[in-house]
């Protein structure tokens, strides 16, 4: 199956909503930016809401889409991806050991990664040859306060967390057969004080890795060490307006797949921040604040970086913009209201068809 109107492999978004604990899936129009609604699956494991966010992973190949729960029993349930219609179906659901806010896959796909602010953990669970998840998991790690993200490197087996109190990005190898986060050699980086680090995102062929800080309201750009893995601070980009004081609620931050432009989302102003990004230090100079969606919390970049889809927390809205290939300003494009407390968004490229 292919677009008709650019020839390109049709493109799936996925937007987990918390409150409503569901699964909302869309068909994007390459040309006119609409999500087209495919289909809603329920995401069970708990009686309660997953309090705050419902965070998604894609597996490799985007054949299973995993989605965790943030109420005991803490479960994830891993949903098999058909690979002709994007529609999903349930394979089997495991506890993992705490609330995770963000996960993701590494080791080959062999393993599941958690960060979980509640309890300032981090987890590394198998995942089975049948895509599920196996309990109990191969690691719990205690790290400082509100452990925010893990995120496998490009290379090395590297792993990056960060710790929104302890204000520090940490740094692992994951030894993918034992199923265990090793300290580096140099096992964390602090960064700038008031910062409070939260996502992460890499550049897509520099040694380079991007952190939103949620408290600071500013994007953190580091030099990734060959060999080691370290960190060594380049710069620090604000997406605060002149004179603002108090916590910035800074969210979620991703790159194009071309390594051009950087996006990353601002919760107490509703914005997104774009910037461009140097073709040889991986640098950024600001494009723009955009407005955004009512407290936008999660958004993804469709694959080909013509569109970025992001999903509105408080008002229950997920919202599409057009990026401009030359500028990489922002341009709402469509908006549709889907289930409640909408906070992380996916993209996957289908497999063109005959």
């Amino acid at each position: 199956m292919t677009d008709v109107a650019t020839g390109a492999a049709p493109i799936a978004v996925y937007v987990s909503c918390a409150e409503s604990k569901e699964i909302h899936s869309f068909r994007l129009d390459a040309e006119s930016g609409a999500l087209n609604p495919l289909e809603v699956v329920a995401v069970s494991g708990t009686d309660e809401p997953s309090p705050s966010n419902m965070p998604l992973a894609l597996g490799p190949g985007g054949q299973t889409l995993y989605a965790a729960l943030r109420t005991a029993p803490f479960p994830v349930t891993a949903f098999a991806v058909d690979p002709a219609s994007s529609r999903l179906s349930r394979r089997g659901t495991a506890p993992l050991p705490a609330p995770m806010a963000y996960i993701s896959v590494g080791g080959g796909g062999r393993l599941l990664m958690g960060a979980s602010y509640k309890e300032g953990k981090l987890s590394v669970s198998r995942i089975g040859t049948d895509g599920n998840i196996q309990a109990p998991p191969t690691q719990v790690v205690t790290t400082p306060p509100k452990a925010h993200c893990i995120l496998p490197g490009r290379s090395g087996g590297m792993v990056y967390a960060t710790t929104v109190e302890g204000n520090a990005i940490l740094i692992f190898r994951l030894d993918a057969d034992r199923g265990k986060l090793v300290p580096a050699d140099t096992p964390a980086v602090q960064c700038r004080p008031g910062s409070g680090p939260r996502h992460l995102a890499l550049h897509p062929s520099l040694d380079v890795l991007y952190c939103v800080n949620e408290q600071g309201g500013t994007v953190a750009v580091f030099a990734i060490e060959q060999g080691t893995g370290g960190l060594r601070e380049l710069q620090y980009e604000t997406m605060m307006p002149p004179g603002f004081q108090g916590n910035a609620r800074a969210a979620d931050v991703h790159v194009a797949s071309d390594g051009r432009f950087l996006y990353a989302s601002v919760r107490s102003t509703d914005v997104i921040a774009g910037f461009r990004i140097d073709p040889r230090s991986g640098k950024l100079s600001r494009i723009g604040l955009f407005a955004a969606e009512g407290s936008p919390r999660g958004f993804a970049l469709e694959p080909l970086g013509r569109f970025l889809i992001c999903a509105g927390q408080s008002e229950n809205a997920v919202a599409v913009y057009a990026i401009d290939r030359d500028s990489g300003a922002l341009a709402l494009q469509y908006r549709a209201f889907i289930g409640a407390n909408p906070n992380w968004v996916e993209t996957l490229s289908l497999p063109l068809g005959p």
